[in-house]
């Protein structure tokens, strides 16, 4: 059985490094055969060069390269694309910022092996900042109102059964790639597993979360809502 991981990355030139080392000493440890799509979103640091540096070190990381950015969904799917057609089980993605700590992936990857269509991250205590939980607690009381029952709809990684992800056509190349997903699972019935996690304060460059990205979130709620 083994495991793929979407990892996009903007301007992360502080982390990329210690990211993807964590993460590749984590899936060894526990014996988990993993490829990881890291994904240059753009960047205008080193992070590209940093990445193609570790991919000829590591026949592992696939690179993938954009110049300009795809959006935060729009990198992830990237990543998903290129691991798609690879003899995957589990695949899914995770963030490149060092603010979750990997050693979550080897308990995800056994809820998906279990039978759960999507396992994920559930923060239950957050480092990150005022603004940003400023703008996550007024984001998640919206996803409420509309009817989403999960915690943390952004938590992530989030990891599904690889046949389980081939099966839905996930589009959104912004920031509600995440609760599109949530959305399709509670649709679905899907049987999602939560696996709490504690998010560390961001050390390298600034969150790209934004206020701006609220009004993204509720615009494409809105259009969500009307679909259903």
């Amino acid at each position: 059985m083994s495991i793929g991981i979407a990892i996009p990355l903007f301007n992360e030139e502080g982390a990329v490094e210690q990211v993807l080392h964590q993460t590749m000493f984590v899936l060894r440890e526990t014996n988990i055969p993993f490829l990881l799509a890291v994904v240059n979103n753009g960047s205008t640091d080193s992070t590209g060069s940093i990445i193609d540096s570790m991919a000829q070190n590591f026949p592992e990381i696939i690179a993938i390269h954009f110049d300009q950015n795809q959006g935060y969904g729009g990198g992830i799917l990237a990543g998903m694309r290129a691991l798609s057609p690879r003899d995957i089980h589990v695949m899914g993605w995770m963030w490149g910022d060092g603010q979750i700590a990997p050693d979550v992936l080897p308990k995800l990857y056994q809820a998906c092996l279990k039978g759960h269509q999507l396992a994920k991250a559930c923060r239950i205590k957050r480092k990150d900042g005022l603004n940003r939980f400023l703008i996550t607690g007024l984001y998640a009381s919206v996803m409420k109102t509309l009817g989403v029952q999960s915690k943390d709809v952004n938590g992530c990684p989030k990891l599904f059964p690889a046949d389980v992800w081939r099966s839905i056509d996930c589009r959104s190349e912004d920031w509600f790639l995440d609760a599109e997903v949530i959305a399709i699972a509670e649709k679905l019935k899907w049987s999602i597993h939560q696996e709490p996690v504690v998010m560390k304060p961001r050390y390298y460059n600034e969150s790209k979360v934004r206020f701006r990205t609220l009004l993204e979130f509720a615009w494409n709620i809105s259009k969500w809502k009307l679909k259903l």
